[in-house]
């Protein structure tokens, strides 16, 4: 026995490969796609609040096979340094290790970075900072599955949104999110999987406070018609009067636990 050495395994299991998707039509002629939905139709969704008990407020969703965790610390107060009128928002979205088909480094990435940013961007429209001055809210999303990336940020700002009323953080309304997929510069797919985002020629993100009838935030990327990404931008508001209802459902629930608790 080598002692200088880390010696491996008696027996080894061979790795599992997934086949190319190159092949794989993503709509067929009745227009449906691999998993029986609709083009404008939405994966089933999970929320639940209250997942993590250490922070002050925490959200869990379930977006067909993408999973999504959030923690909300805070208001905590802001050194003398950082003095602000207005409350900071610092968002920190990180990817598991294992939640991509590719894995993922320890170290946030570019990509990682971009989406915090884009978390800040997309809440902050939402919350009345002015009223916690000298002080910063924290936003940890962890993605533990990611199936379809535009669809896995969307899950994240739902879950952040809904996390933030879970701490009760004054907001003027929940910030909800879709995305749609452009395939074949004609075809709009709603909440992308994975597979699906391997076609795509472009996609767009909206988030958007249904209550107040504001838009908070668009991505788009990609290269598509005017009329095509007017259409999407309807679609997406459509998409997310339907998870408004997912979001008010779930903060009534944890309500309800919270009054029979007392």
């Amino acid at each position: 026995m080598d002692r200088k050495r880390v010696n491996g395994p008696e027996s080894s299991v061979a790795p599992i490969f997934k086949k190319a998707e190159e092949s794989i039509n993503i709509l067929n002629n009745e227009k449906k796609r691999l998993d029986q939905r609709g083009v404008e139709d939405l994966r089933p969704i999970f929320l639940k609040t209250g997942l993590i008990t250490q922070a002050s407020g925490s959200a869990y969703i379930e977006v067909g096979n993408t999973k999504v965790t959030c923690a909300v610390y805070g208001p905590r107060q802001l050194k003398k340094a950082d003095f602000s009128n207005l409350c900071k928002l610092h968002c920190d979205f990180k990817f598991s290790t294992f939640s991509c088909s590719k894995r993922r480094g320890h170290i946030r990435d570019a990509e990682e970075k971009e989406f915090s940013q884009i978390l800040v961007e997309a809440l902050t429209p939402a919350i009345r900072v002015e009223l916690l001055p000298k002080s910063a809210i924290d936003i940890y999303v962890n993605v533990l599955e990611n199936d379809g990336t535009s669809s896995c940020l969307a899950a994240a700002i739902v879950a952040s949104s809904v996390a933030l009323a879970d701490a009760g953080i004054e907001m003027l309304d929940q910030v909800t999110a879709c995305s749609t997929l452009f395939i074949n510069d004609q075809d709009i797919l709603m909440d992308g999987t994975d597979i699906e985002e391997t076609h795509k020629e472009g996609s767009l993100l909206l988030s958007y406070m249904p209550s107040l009838n504001e838009v908070t935030h668009i991505l788009q990327s990609g290269q598509s018609d005017t009329a095509i990404s007017s259409k999407a931008i309807e679609q997406c508001i459509d998409g997310c009067s339907k998870i408004y209802s997912v979001m008010s459902n779930s903060l009534l629930q944890s309500l309800d636990k919270s009054k029979t608790t007392v």
